[in-house]
């Protein structure tokens, strides 16, 4: 499994940071913070020892690698776990089950490696989707749509009658 990526907001950009300093707000590991300076683009002043990374500029690094990672997703596509990629459902064919009363669940096979990819919908939506594949809408269970009301787990008519104490014979 791989790794969140970290929060630019753990970073103060007014602050300037050594790779340990850098690696500690992050959590990470300092030949992490090193490999992003080397490869990956992070600027630094490596003229001095130890180097030092502007905190602007590891914000700045942070978010473009944070929306880099983002996948926009269209309507009728459901983003599979196993290919890491947005699919369109094999066969263009997925069902549909309510949640609450405005969203559902989309649920699919993906058509390149066969696993079940799911999607949170909103109901309003659903018309759209339909346009690009086939939704079969599956019954909810009533119990998840819409809750009876719930038990009654009254003790204080209990408690009443005994003051709350217990009575030891």
């Amino acid at each position: 499994m791989m790794p969140r990526l970290p929060s630019p907001n753990r970073i103060k950009t007014h602050y300037v940071y050594t790779v340990w300093e850098a690696a500690q707000a992050l959590g990470r590991n300092r030949q992490t913070i090193i490999r992003w300076i080397k490869d990956k683009g992070l600027v630094a002043d490596r003229g001095k020892v130890p180097w030092l990374i502007k905190g602007r500029d590891l914000k700045q690094f942070l978010g473009y690698r944070r929306a880099k990672s983002k996948t926009k997703l269209a309507l009728h596509h459901l983003f599979c776990f196993g290919c890491k990629t947005p699919q369109e459902p094999d066969g263009k064919f997925a069902e549909y089950t309510q949640a609450t009363p405005t969203t559902g669940m989309l649920k699919a096979l993906c058509p390149s490696c066969a696993s079940i990819m799911n999607k949170v919908v909103r109901r309003a939506d659903l018309e759209a989707i339909r346009a690009k594949i086939e939704v079969a809408v599956q019954q909810a269970n009533p119990r998840l749509v819409s809750l009876p009301a719930p038990p009654l787990n009254d003790t204080s008519a209990k408690e009443a009658q005994t003051d709350g104490k217990a009575h030891f014979r």
